[in-house]
């Protein structure tokens, strides 16, 4: 498990980027799903901001608290769709079947980014990749990458 540490939002920024481009050519095509976790002002929307943008989605993210879900079209090669999920406010992973998230979740030219995947754990597919993000002071996180 790679950890690695963030002194700046602008690291955090700057390392989303490296990891978009890494993880868009590593799976091709394949659905890819980034569980993020990490407690409240740990980096994750941060982080989400920067990915999209590495991958050419023009405006700024806002976390879907209240909507769960926002879709954007994506211009990648392999890829067509990022979905942002933010399960903050969910109490049951259920709450995401609205959504059709079992078929999103499968789907090739995919990718789906989740805050709080935690909350929706049993939701999750065998294989993902989960980014854990610690508070280590006002600025410094460590941010932990997973493949599973």
């Amino acid at each position: 498990m790679p950890k690695l540490v963030s002194h700046s939002p602008e690291e955090t920024r700057k390392l989303a980027h490296v990891f978009a481009g890494q993880l868009v050519k590593k799976h091709a095509g394949e659905p890819l799903v980034i569980a993020l976790e990490g407690e409240l002002g740990a980096g994750k929307t941060t982080f989400v901001q920067a990915f999209a943008q590495a991958l050419g989605v023009a405006h700024l993210l806002k976390s879907p608290t209240f909507v769960l879900m926002k879709s954007y079209k994506l211009k990648v090669p392999s890829y067509k769709f990022l979905h942002h999920l933010d399960c903050y406010r969910l109490g049951d992973p259920q709450d995401l079947k609205p959504l059709d998230i079992e078929k999103i979740l499968k789907h090739k030219g995919n990718i789906v980014l989740i805050e709080w995947a935690e909350r929706v754990r049993s939701t999750l597919p065998k294989e993902h990749v989960k980014v854990i993000f610690e508070h280590i002071d006002e600025n410094t996180r460590n941010i932990t990458v997973a493949y599973r």
